[in-house]
């Protein structure tokens, strides 16, 4: 059986000699240049260990060089990004409320620029009443009218006739009379035979337009109703600008 001993060092002050590790350049007190050439040597003669992190190293250096300027305009312009959309957002709530507004306002338009209203109509059929006529009864609609009225004489009801007809609520063209007819009333006292006559008359108003209707409004005097219209106006020309 081998036995692995070594006799040469019983007993004896020699040492085992072993190979001393190569000195570390780089803690020692040797030139800068000794120590950059000692770099670039342990570089050059272990290459597949180095170069790809190296490569990819001053790759990264250089893309963050190259963003250093990007980066910096973007910090720049993030507060006025911020306050950018910060005023997108509150303008696009202004043009959501504004279009709901105009819905709103459009549902009202009928009312402004359609039919003539009840109270335009009352005031011009007042006016078209002369003396020694007398209204039995009317009804009026968006579509039409229809008066019922009489007279002692047929002047005064041709004279009732021709105001309506020239009105400015009153289509002239559907004036139609649908009856006219003679009553007797009596004897007066000189036993002259009293008649009585009645007139039943329809026709259409006018679709008035915004401008003719205030108009009207101030010609009757119709205040409130002016003053309904002009806010209706002025909402609507907001709106469209």
């Amino acid at each position: 059986m081998r036995i692995n001993y070594n006799f040469a060092f019983k007993n004896s002050k020699l040492r085992q000699w072993q190979r001393p590790s190569p000195p570390n350049l780089l803690l020692t007190d040797v030139t800068l240049k000794k120590k950059i050439l000692y770099l670039k040597d342990q570089f050059i003669s272990n290459s597949d260990l180095f170069f790809p992190p190296t490569i990819i190293l001053l790759l990264s250096i250089c893309f963050q060089f190259l963003n250093m300027y990007p980066s910096k305009v973007i910090n720049d312009l993030e507060s006025d990004h911020d306050q950018y959309v910060l005023i997108s957002n509150k303008l696009a709530n202004l043009v959501n409320s504004k279009n709901k507004f105009k819905k709103n306002i459009n549902n009202l338009r009928p009312y402004f620029s359609e039919a003539t209203t009840s109270y335009l109509f009352a005031f011009y059929l007042q006016n078209s009443v002369p003396k020694g006529v007398k209204l039995l009864n009317y009804s009026f609609s968006d579509n039409g009218f229809e008066i019922n009225a009489n007279s002692y004489t047929v002047d005064a009801l041709n004279e009732f006739l021709t105001l309506i007809i020239e009105s400015p609520v009153i289509n002239k063209n559907s004036v139609m009379i649908n009856q006219l007819r003679r009553q007797q009333k009596g004897k007066s006292n000189n036993e002259f035979l009293n008649f009585d006559y009645e007139l039943l008359l329809y026709g259409e108003v006018k679709k008035l337009n915004i401008i003719d209707r205030e108009n009207l409004y101030k010609d009757a005097k119709a205040n409130g109703l002016l003053k309904k219209l002009q806010r209706y106006k002025n909402l609507n020309n907001l709106l469209r600008s």
